[in-house]
């Protein structure tokens, strides 16, 4: 019998593979240039609810404004970890795709965002020499400022934490300087569902650490790692309904935000944002679900996409200022948000 040979070798499965193998790990998947660049990014300001452009709470929450953010740069959005400036004047962002966001914002005389003064992207290095980050490597899902300033990335697929050093002024931040200790389970977490949530809790700066999914033999829950010296507790995170938890933020008396998300096919996207109070962090029991209270709820025609970023800052007022950003994935059906809470007092 003749052998076949060329592109007729190869059955469909067999080509369909090949080509999935490529868009996985080929070097050049999401290749962006090894410098950081400039870019324009256009914004229109947001409403909380275009069907009613005056309301201004959302649950226990005020709105003060928000923004879609758009550039013709193919390389923009996928935004899923989230660091604010202290003064609100700018912010940092890690792309699930493998690179850092830079946005300098236009603000009026009350510190709101009105618009991107200056912006540009940089590529996400690893360790040392390793060189820039690519392929199955690149999926950064969280961001958070340590207390020594040193900005700390987690990510999923190749589920570790990397600590970068914190940029200068008008820099980006260059290679990792090191990659931190996990709890030994979450090796064990879906590729897909890994650390999308690391935030650091006052007053000593211990981490918190929140996986998207289950971990195998566990369900209905997302497990919660608590950082105590060298080791870890374990806690957990109730799912409720078809929402999974994307971030989470210390706040300054001790407790905890976390932001959840969900999707419906008929509804959109939906979010939940709650809070943990400083006691009921402190005192769970080992092995326990941390008992929250829900602050919002909110889907459409709310002001919402796939929320997957939040940080929180102290403002001029002296009130709390929480900052949400979505993850577009690249998608022309998605948008790229950055939205603006002021957060309610305790009880």
């Amino acid at each position: 019998m003749p052998r076949v040979t060329g592109f007729a070798a190869f059955c469909p499965t067999r080509f369909a593979l090949i080509l999935l193998f490529w868009a996985v790990y080929s070097p050049a998947w999401g290749q962006m240039p090894e410098t950081a660049r400039p870019m324009v990014i256009r914004s229109l300001t947001l409403e909380l609810n275009p069907e009613a452009p005056a309301e201004r709470r959302l649950g226990r929450l005020e709105y003060l404004g928000g923004l879609i953010l758009a550039a013709s740069d193919n390389d923009f959005g996928g935004y899923s970890g989230l660091v604010v400036d202290d003064a609100g004047g700018g912010l940092w962002a890690v792309s699930d795709r493998g690179h850092w966001l830079r946005l300098e914002l236009q603000r009026d005389a009350a510190g709101l965002p009105q618009g991107v003064e200056r912006a540009w992207l940089a590529p996400l290095f690893g360790v040392g020499t390793s060189g820039r980050l690519r392929g199955q490597w690149v999926d950064a899902e969280s961001l958070r400022r340590a207390g020594n300033g040193d900005f700390l990335v987690g990510f999923e697929r190749r589920h570790r934490l990397l600590r970068y050093r914190p940029p200068a002024l008008g820099a980006a931040p260059g290679a990792a300087e090191e990659r931190l200790r996990l709890p030994p389970e979450a090796a064990k977490l879906p590729e897909n569902g890994g650390l999308e949530s690391v935030a650091v809790l006052p007053p000593d700066g211990a981490m918190l650490l929140i996986a998207e999914e289950s971990l195998p033999g566990e369900s209905g829950v997302s497990p919660v790692w608590l950082q105590q010296g060298e080791t870890w507790r374990r806690l957990s995170w109730q799912r409720r309904g078809d929402f999974f938890p994307t971030d989470a933020v210390g706040l300054p008396d001790g407790g905890l935000l976390v932001l959840e998300r969900a999707f419906r096919w008929l509804n959109g996207w939906g979010a939940r944002l709650s809070r943990v109070a400083a006691a009921d962090l402190r005192m769970a029991p080992d092995g326990s679900v941390l008992p929250a209270e829900i602050l919002a709820e909110w889907s459409r025609p709310y002001a919402n996409d796939n929320l997957e970023a939040m940080d929180v800052r102290r403002a001029e007022d002296g009130t709390l200022w929480l900052y949400l950003m979505s993850d577009d994935n690249q998608s022309p059906f998605q948008r790229s948000l950055l939205l603006l809470f002021r957060l309610p007092e305790k009880g």
